[in-house]
């Protein structure tokens, strides 16, 4: 084990990624578009320095934020021929999950510059070369937008590696700082031209600005905006137009506006209309499926979704309930044929909670007494999980129902989770709302636990807002595991359709990624790598 802890650690997650010091991981090549503007600002800072260093005997690797190689500068035939040889071409990723220890891969996780010595790499491959890489931080934002390094055929590196590629590093965030400015005039402009409206709400979303006329700051609150910068993310090349609904609950129709020449921002006209109803916690119904006899509903979706809670709105006051996971718990039998005659006589719908835990024999009573004649059995509403792990017997309970009303899980509701989470926290004290950056860090996050999760979070929130007696709920006020924005918030439209798809893969797999590959069609290294690009946390 290396000495160094900052390397020793670095070896422990390549180990943790099931790497071996003896693999030749296959390059995995991905898409660089994203990385358009770094490359903007790093190529004539590049140019120079390649001029600076010929005939060194030594190389520049830049890499995006997803660790991806899109830029290198090289002087020597030595150390061309050692990064061919490694597969360091354009597209490359060289993520620690993907190459372990290197002086591309580090950084971007720690945040931080290292030198890395030959003997230090975890993969046998790479210990010929020595290295010194750096983050680069984009000054306004504060967000991480690639890592260079200088690497060269040797045992140790060069002292002077570090003050020059630091010195790289400073005029590549000054060009990326001029920029933002020149981005945020144009942004500015365009609102200009759009704000004198007093009949419409307008706002306007860049990557570290956000402006709003009188109507707009009226109608939005704070935590809005961090669903206004999703849509600016990725937003069409020209206009588009939807339907949102707002932290508040209410609905505003939105045309949503490029900016020309100006990255992840766009022009908001908000225009609100009246909403059909208030929103709720359940989803789209689905039926009827198979017909039936019997008045029955199927109501599925994961624990934590508020199904349960569905399944007692939908038969009202009088039912007689069910929990069969309380029972399991308790020791408790449950007898199906009892039940259903307690219902029958006492004329009261059946909700049996968590059927899916039933025994098949009991799962195949219900099956029969819902294909009865109508006047046999009471109405029965049967909660589950999701249809795509339900066994077969499930399955079949479900598909004679006459209605099913499918939960979707709460990470494949990032458009509601600030409505959502602002609903919970008027619940508790109406004079609470989410700051921007606490709405950020809420959309970003995974939820595994669903609804249950989000409100565990948001009574932890509002404790720590009205404990310091303030009102506005800011990132602090979460707790410590949920306050990071992750990339996963500023994804487009397209990746996060490939992020969600990546999930619903590893949960069918009960988060096996071998199984998960195989079932997306790819290897492991490239299903490695798409997790931690798409800011998937395994």
């Amino acid at each position: 084990m290396p000495r160094r802890t900052v390397i020793a650690a670095s070896w422990r997650r390549s180990e943790m990624w099931g790497l071996s010091p003896d693999a030749r991981p296959t390059p995995v090549i991905a898409d660089i578009a994203s990385a358009d503007p770094l490359l903007d600002a790093a190529r004539p800072i590049l140019r120079k320095a390649g001029d600076e260093l010929a005939d060194t005997a030594t190389a520049l690797l830049l890499v995006d934020h997803d660790c991806q190689l899109v830029s290198r500068v090289v002087s020597g035939i030595a150390v061309e021929r050692a990064l061919d040889g490694l597969g360091a071409t354009t597209g490359a990723m060289f993520a620690e999950e993907v190459m372990g220890t290197t002086a591309l891969g580090t950084p971007t996780e720690t945040r931080d510059g290292i030198t890395i010595n030959g003997a230090e790499h975890y993969l046998e491959q790479f210990k010929n070369l020595s290295c010194f890489g750096q983050p680069i931080v984009h000054p306004a934002t504060r967000r991480l937008v690639g890592t260079i390094c200088m690497t060269e055929v040797s045992p140790r590196s060069n002292p002077l590696s570090a003050p020059f590629i630091n010195g790289l590093v400073t005029d590549i965030q000054d060009r990326l700082l001029d920029r933002s400015r020149a981005e945020q005039r144009a942004l500015i402009d365009a609102f200009g031209r759009a704000a004198p409206r007093r009949d419409i709400a307008v706002a306007a979303i860049g990557d570290d600005l956000q402006l709003t006329n009188s109507l707009a700051a009226q109608l939005l609150s704070p935590a809005d905006f961090g669903t206004l910068r999703m849509l600016a993310a990725e937003a069409p090349t020209t206009s588009d137009r939807i339907v949102l609904t707002l932290s508040t609950g209410s609905t505003a129709e939105v045309v949503i506006e490029r900016v020309p020449g100006v990255r992840d921002a766009a022009l908001f006209r908000l225009r609100p209309v009246e909403s059909p109803a208030p929103l709720t916690f359940s989803s789209t119904t689905i039926g009827p499926t198979t017909p039936a006899s019997v008045d029955s509903t199927a109501i599925t979706g994961e624990s934590g979704t508020g199904r349960s809670a569905t399944a007692l709105a939908h038969t009202g006051t009088d039912h007689l309930y069910v929990d069969v996971a309380g029972s399991l718990i308790t020791g408790r039998r449950i007898d199906i044929p009892a039940v259903v005659s307690a219902a029958r006589e006492l004329g009261q719908p059946l909700v049996v909670d968590d059927a899916d835990m039933l025994d098949d024999r009991s799962i195949q009573l219900l099956h029969k007494v819902i294909t009865q004649p109508a006047r046999s059995g009471p109405p029965i509403v049967v909660v589950t999980g999701p249809p795509t792990t339900a066994r077969p017997t499930v399955t079949a309970l479900m598909s004679v129902c006459r209605t099913r009303i499918d939960h979707p899980p709460l990470r494949q509701r990032s458009g509601e989770i600030v409505s959502l989470a602002q609903q919970m926290l008027t619940g508790i004290d109406d004079r609470l709302d989410l700051s921007t950056e606490a709405a950020d860090a809420l959309v970003s996050a995974e939820w595994p636990g669903n609804l249950s999760e989000l409100r565990v979070v948001v009574d932890h929130a509002a404790t720590s807002t009205l404990g310091r007696a303030a009102r506005h709920v800011d990132v602090d006020d979460l707790p410590a595991q949920y306050r990071t924005v992750t990339r996963a918030s500023r994804l487009t439209g397209r990746e996060q359709a490939e992020r969600q798809a990546i999930i619903d893969a590893l949960d069918a797999a009960n988060h096996n990624k071998v199984h998960a590959a195989k079932a997306l069609g790819v290897s492991r290294t490239t299903l490695y790598a798409r997790i931690r690009a798409l800011g998937i946390r395994s």
